[in-house]
């Protein structure tokens, strides 16, 4: 599977947060060891509908909240944009739940997991967890109902996915099997970090940056998380919607939102407050010129924080939210929100901070309720909510999606015209309430002609799609995080794991850094130190068996006193020729050779790749591509060194300052083993 990188969103985690990243990276490890024990698959054709005005509904009818399932369809009525359509397929589904574990046939790759989604007759679920907006205990009230559930609610052919606001959504990997997720419910629960202290690199800065305003940095901090979880949601939505026509459950296990409008007060200058100046220049710990911050902490801009102040006094979450359900009605995909409190009383928590007058509490409370009976409501799911009971609402949940009709109609409207059609479906016995998707998008004549070229296209060349899975190893890239980190290993007993850790910005201080490197059967950490202005770091820990599978690599960087950056990857040890270290050398590293943990590099610099090798291995060639796989007229200079520990390493380096910005590949070639490695170069 190569290098994947599960933080995308910038943060790091610390405490409860870390037990949420391996709950999702166990999930991640479950599919990735199934991925490496079965076969490749082989390159296959796009697949393609001829008939573009077929479409699909499901429908979800109810008598007193309960299924009617002794439906005919004489009884249905559908209409597209109000004209009436004649349905051509027609099937009553009842899924089989609670079926045991073992008897779930897993997909073997994640490309098998994504092709498993467009099954009609399957059904998918997102288990969303808002981790900003629920509270510890929360997370402890809920963790057992939501095992039930999931127990009760899966068939053999469902799959379901994990997902939290700090994730992108092309990373969920759904499954049939839960045991990893309950089990990790159950032993990991306090993900939930709502009322707690914890607080993430930029929300610290927001404190450092307003002193003498705190309410600023805390309304910095509530609109900056909505808006990362509505934002989220959006994603999921989007992403869903490109991978499935069929309806999607996305299971919101949230305390609900404020749904912050615009506030220009937020930009007011407090007492005691500096008005907005260009940050000073200074010299940093390394000796380069930098801009520092004028409250002494050296770690931060000031201009930075002012510049989301106002992007954040500016935001209308409210707009935002209906925009979500709008999108979440184009893409088939309903929201089922579940409060973990049960039956709340009061929003806001006695202490620390003051707490606020009772009807302001109150109405906040209302406001978070509405939030998400709202969303619910407006996508044909339905609220869990005030109620002590969880698992009532829960059964609700199960119930109303194990039994459904799944219609197909081709349009009367075949104009590819690319708008939104609207569906309405409703059936003739009285009393009972449907649910159906709201519409669909219709294709447009450049799309179904894409289609229908892509489907008679050749399959792709091995070099072509080893090109393009190294290109995917951008969708990655964090330019805002604190922390990067990469690592490379090669098979053998024992195995080493370089891990490679590089700084945006060098730390002002000395601080440790633990690097855990596991696998199935071994786990080993080392501790290494970082100088005060050290950008990068390179370090090799050992595993005493033959690492087979993926092997989970875990960075904790700490000072005395100081903030915790974290950052985790997987990777899968070579066995032919292993992955590359970076490594990068330009003004931006006072011309050092630095190592260079995120794949993105300034023209003005120059890059390096380093494969460890054993003896007899020598570089034969080395070339650059563009990202078509087309070579490139820029010199590869290869070579080799032995570091102070004996390793040998084969180097090729490429002076970017004749490459346009863009994406690059970097082809290797040794004993006709070759590797190819994705860069992005920037101004």
């Amino acid at each position: 599977m190569g290098q994947t990188c599960f933080k995308h969103r910038g943060d790091h985690f610390m405490s409860s947060r870390s037990s949420l990243v391996t709950l999702v990276l166990l999930v991640i490890a479950t599919a990735l060891s199934a991925a490496a024990q079965a076969p490749p698959p082989t390159a296959q054709r796009p697949p393609f509908r001829s008939e573009a005005n077929f479409v699909r509904v499901d429908v979800f009818p109810t008598l007193q909240g309960k299924p009617v399932k002794d439906l005919a369809l004489e009884d249905f009525q559908l209409l597209e944009d109000g004209v009436p359509q004649q349905v051509s397929s027609f099937e009553r589904v009842e899924v089989r739940t609670g079926v045991a574990q073992e008897s779930r046939a897993e997909p073997n790759t994640i490309a098998a997991s994504r092709d498993a989604l467009r099954n009609p007759r399957a059904r998918v679920f997102v288990l969303f967890l808002d981790t900003p907006h629920v509270t510890m205990g929360g997370t402890w009230q809920v963790r057992e109902p939501l095992v039930r559930l999931l127990d009760r609610v899966l068939g053999p052919e469902d799959l379901v996915g994990i997902m939290t606001p700090r994730m992108a959504a092309s990373d969920i990997v759904f499954a049939r099997k839960t045991e990893v997720i309950q089990d990790g419910l159950r032993s990991r629960w306090p993900w939930g970090t709502r009322h707690t202290l914890q607080t993430d690199e930029v929300e610290r800065k927001y404190e450092l940056c307003y002193p003498n305003a705190p309410d600023v940095a805390a309304q910095m901090t509530a609109r900056s998380r909505e808006r990362a979880t509505l934002e989220a949601l959006q994603e999921v939505v989007t992403w869903l919607r490109d991978e499935r026509e069929e309806r999607k459950a996305i299971l919101t296990v949230t305390e609900g939102w404020l749904l912050y409008g615009r506030n220009a007060t937020m930009t007011n200058l407090r007492q005691g407050e500096q008005p907005p100046r260009p940050d000073p220049i200074g010299v940093g710990p390394d000796g380069r010129i930098t801009r520092t911050s004028r409250y002494g902490t050296g770690e931060f801009v000031k201009s930075e924080c002012d510049t989301d102040r106002v992007r954040l006094a500016d935001i209308d979450n409210q707009r935002f939210f209906r925009d979500l359900i709008d999108d979440a009605n184009r893409a088939n995909a309903s929201f089922y929100t579940i409060d973990p409190r049960g039956l709340p009383v009061f929003d806001t928590p006695i202490g620390p901070r003051t707490p606020v007058p009772l009807a302001v509490d109150a109405k906040m409370l209302s406001t978070r309720l509405d939030s998400m009976r709202v969303l619910a409501n407006n996508t044909d799911g339905f609220a869990v909510l005030n109620n002590n009971d969880i698992d009532t609402g829960l059964r609700r949940i199960s119930d109303d999606l194990t039994s459904y009709y799944l219609l197909g109609y081709y349009s009367t409207n075949t104009k590819l015209d690319g708008k939104f059609r609207g569906i309405k479906v409703t059936v003739t016995r009285p009393g009972v309430a449907v649910r159906a998707r709201r519409g669909y998008k219709a294709a447009t004549a450049e799309e179904v002609a894409t289609a229908r070229a892509a489907a008679a296209a050749p399959a792709a060349s091995a070099a072509t799609a080893s090109a393009q899975t190294a290109l995917a190893a951008l969708g990655v890239l964090r330019p805002s995080a604190p922390l990067f980190t990469h690592a490379t290993a090669v098979r053998g007993v024992p195995t080493t794991v370089w891990v490679a850790g590089e700084f945006p910005q060098g730390p002002p201080a000395a601080m440790s850094a633990i690097v855990t490197v596991s696998t199935v059967g071994a786990t080993n950490s080392a501790e290494f130190a970082i100088a005060a202005g050290q950008r990068g770091f390179v370090a090799p820990v050992t595993l005493r068996i033959d690492a087979a599978g993926p092997i989970g690599v875990r960075v904790r960087v700490t000072a005395a006193g100081a903030q915790v950056l974290t950052d985790m990857v997987r990777i899968d040890a070579a066995s032919g020729l292993p992955s590359p270290l970076l490594f990068r050398r330009g003004p931006s590293t006072g011309n050092r050779l630095e190592p260079a943990a995120q794949a993105q590099f300034s023209r003005t610099e120059r890059a390096r790749f380093e494969i460890p090798a054993g003896v007899g291995l020598t570089l034969t060639a080395g070339r650059l591509l563009d990202r078509t796989g087309t070579p490139i007229e820029v010199p590869v200079t290869l070579g080799e060194r032995t570091d102070a520990a004996g390793q040998r390493w084969l180097t090729a380096d490429v002076t970017l300052a004749p490459l346009a910005p863009g994406d690059y590949i970097i082809e290797l070639a040794a004993d006709a083993k070759t590797v190819m490695t994705a860069i992005r170069v920037g101004r």
